[in-house]
């Protein structure tokens, strides 16, 4: 079933959009939450997590993508539950890396914030080689593993997580240099 029908069902309120949407992009969805999460228990409660909030959020939002909406949603999810499991000790690899690099404070609620942040982060992110960006967005938008990372761009595991720790560099600064990142 295509993307417009399963939303279609979803508008009339259909449960088999859902249906549609777990047989189509289940198997992507847990290879997001997989990505961030290492329990198969978590992965299994954030997909259906994702597969509610899709049906919610579809009643006041009509994507121009469903397949990047629920990617986004995915994404959002296993982040926050990782959150979650790890709130008394910060310890993700991931989050770190990714904390260092975003201002303090940062709340994805506040919708001025981060259009202002993804305007930035675009701008910076445009700025940088092919191969940096595919880097960029292999490990914290895809959420691939520095592994999965390497063997995706033909790079030793060492030489990506080098280059991820400049990219990160290169962010701090450019947003350090437009006041969204304060040392």
């Amino acid at each position: 079933m295509d993307d417009s029908t399963i939303l279609e069902k979803l508008s009339s309120r259909d449960q088999r959009g859902i249906e549609e949407i777990s047989a189509k992009y289940g198997k992507l969805i847990q290879k997001i939450c997989r990505g961030v999460l290492k329990s198969p228990q978590d992965v299994e409660e954030v997909e259906n997590d994702v597969l509610l909030a899709v049906w919610e959020s579809l009643e006041s939002e009509k994507p121009d993508s469903l397949v990047g909406f629920i990617c986004k949603i995915a994404r959002r999810r296993a982040i926050n539950k990782l959150r979650y499991n790890t709130a008394a000790a910060r310890n993700s690899d991931l989050l770190t890396e990714l904390d260092e690099c975003l201002p303090s404070g940062f709340s994805p609620e506040d919708a001025a914030e981060k259009a202002e942040l993804a305007e930035a982060l675009n701008a910076w992110l445009n700025s940088q080689s092919e191969k940096h960006q595919r880097l960029f967005i292999l490990r914290y938008f895809n959420m691939c593993s520095v592994k999965e990372t390497a063997k995706a761009c033909a790079m030793s595991k060492t030489a990506v997580t080098t280059s991820l720790a400049r990219l990160r560099g290169s962010l701090k600064k450019y947003l350090t240099e437009r006041g969204m990142l304060y040392d």
